[in-house]
């Protein structure tokens, strides 16, 4: 399939640049966008910078060429209109991002996801978008962490009430006799 329009230098450079932010970013996803506007795309995009993601449309020839040359191959066969976004931030944010954004967009889908060196079904992108925020979840840790503390100095407050709840009367006999 031959891309027209740009010259061979373009596409070079283009597949280079999304080659580099396949390398250089842990987790990215595959989407095809549609027919959703230009203008609802750029709002998906003002989005996607609050969790340091970066989204690019990208012809499906030079997106092929840069995944072939990342050595990504796995992640499958890119289809319809498609784009890729990008993140180094928080990466179920950013799926979140993406999966609200195709309930709001009947033609946006996310096909596909990288991350941690394993390929991610749409089926478990829409999962990890299901998960709480990071700061919940370490929320939860550290309240879960703190419960067993909390209850053990309870019961060690217990015990020293028994203690002086048991004193108490004898120093008092003591001290008035």
């Amino acid at each position: 399939m031959k891309t027209t329009g740009l010259s061979r230098v373009s596409k070079d450079l283009i597949i280079k640049e999304i080659e580099k932010e396949l390398k250089s970013r842990p987790a990215f996803f595959v989407t095809d966008h549609g027919t959703v506007p230009a203008l609802a795309l750029d709002k998906l995009r003002a989005k996607l910078r609050a969790s340091n993601s970066r989204y690019l449309v990208i012809k499906k020839s030079l997106g092929r060429k840069a995944l072939e040359n990342a050595n990504l191959q796995s992640v499958g066969e890119l289809e319809g209109a498609c784009g890729i976004a990008f993140t180094s931030g928080d990466i179920v944010l950013s799926s979140k991002t993406l999966v609200d954004f195709a309930k709001e967009n009947e033609s946006f889908k996310v096909r596909t996801g990288f991350m941690n060196g394993q390929v991610m079904t749409a089926d478990k992108i829409k999962q990890l978008a299901g998960l709480p925020p990071k700061e919940v979840l370490l929320a939860r840790v550290v309240g879960g962490m703190q419960a067993p503390i909390w209850r053990f100095v309870g019961v060690l407050s217990g015990t020293v009430r028994k203690v002086v709840n048991v004193l108490d009367p004898i120093v008092k006999k003591k001290g008035s006799g």
